[in-house]
């Protein structure tokens, strides 16, 4: 009677959550540690990110991108020119469409005149471990995933039930509370859950009218060719006159700090999340 009286309990506990969830908007707050070179692994970049879910999508943006670019759209209303934070490291947006599963990286990042829009229809093969432990109270499952040249451990929490988790990790039976490669190169840890009305944050991002769209394998050809001159872009503005120099020496001086500079930055960016597509 009392191990009936326990489940029934429990049961009722959980249907409770899963109402208050899923008829609510929610914001989890991740935090996110990577390691970008693998020459100098103990140079760890944490930072905050942002996964915002509503019944039918979400995002996954970098918290001080959100709110550089917030600050920047405010000063422009009032005449104000305002620089973007030069420390923001992620630059991406993630979308997640619920009801026809598709996945979207937006980003800003390889062109000052568009941004790109990656959309992937990959499925993730989920493998189920027995394994559960307790992660801020929740009691989560552990799962393994072998995706984007990297495997990766999750554990996810059935009590929160929404099928997503931070960057492009979803369809598990729960919240992916936590998620980490073999190798400790990039994890995402959450840290807090808080019920908010998302219109104002899917307000402010600002996905804009000059876009490329990419699929997943278009991307990965141009992100091969972008890493071996990732200045090219830069280089065809400036010496079709689209960017002002007082002389063809100093336009020419600049597109040499430019090339320099971004290949520098490449070259330290040789452990991204998705290694397979420089390998």
């Amino acid at each position: 009677m009392k191990n009936s009286n326990s489940i029934k309990y429990f049961l009722i506990i959980f249907l409770n959550l899963t109402s208050l969830y899923s008829a609510q908007d929610y914001r989890f707050t991740y935090d996110y540690k990577s390691i970008p070179d693998t020459l100098k692994k103990d140079s760890i970049i944490n930072e905050e990110m942002v996964l915002a879910v509503d019944p039918e999508k979400s995002l996954f943006f970098s918290l001080r991108k959100f709110i550089s670019d917030s600050t920047m759209a405010e000063d422009v209303k009032k005449g104000l020119m305002t620089m973007p934070d030069q420390n923001i490291h992620t630059r991406y947006i993630i979308k997640k469409n619920y009801s026809d599963s598709k996945v979207s990286l937006i980003t800003d990042e390889f062109s000052t005149a568009y941004k790109f829009v990656i959309t992937d229809v990959r499925r993730l093969n989920w493998k189920l471990l027995p394994q559960t432990e307790i992660i801020l109270g929740y009691e989560c499952q552990k799962a393994e995933l072998l995706f984007g040249g990297r495997i990766w451990f999750a554990w996810f929490a059935e009590a929160i039930p929404f099928h997503d988790g931070p960057y492009k990790f979803r369809d598990l039976p729960g919240l992916i509370v936590k998620i980490e490669d073999s190798r400790g190169y990039h994890s995402f840890q959450l840290k807090t859950v808080k019920k908010t009305l998302l219109s104002k944050i899917y307000n402010n991002i600002d996905i804009g009218k000059n876009i490329r769209n990419f699929t997943s394998n278009e991307f990965t050809k141009f992100y091969k060719d972008f890493r071996k001159d990732p200045a090219k872009d830069f280089r065809q503005r400036a010496m079709s006159g689209e960017i002002y120099y007082e002389s063809d020496e100093k336009r020419s001086e600049h597109i040499k700090n430019i090339e320099k500079l971004r290949k520098d930055k490449i070259k330290k960016d040789n452990n991204i999340i998705e290694i397979d597509i420089i390998k």
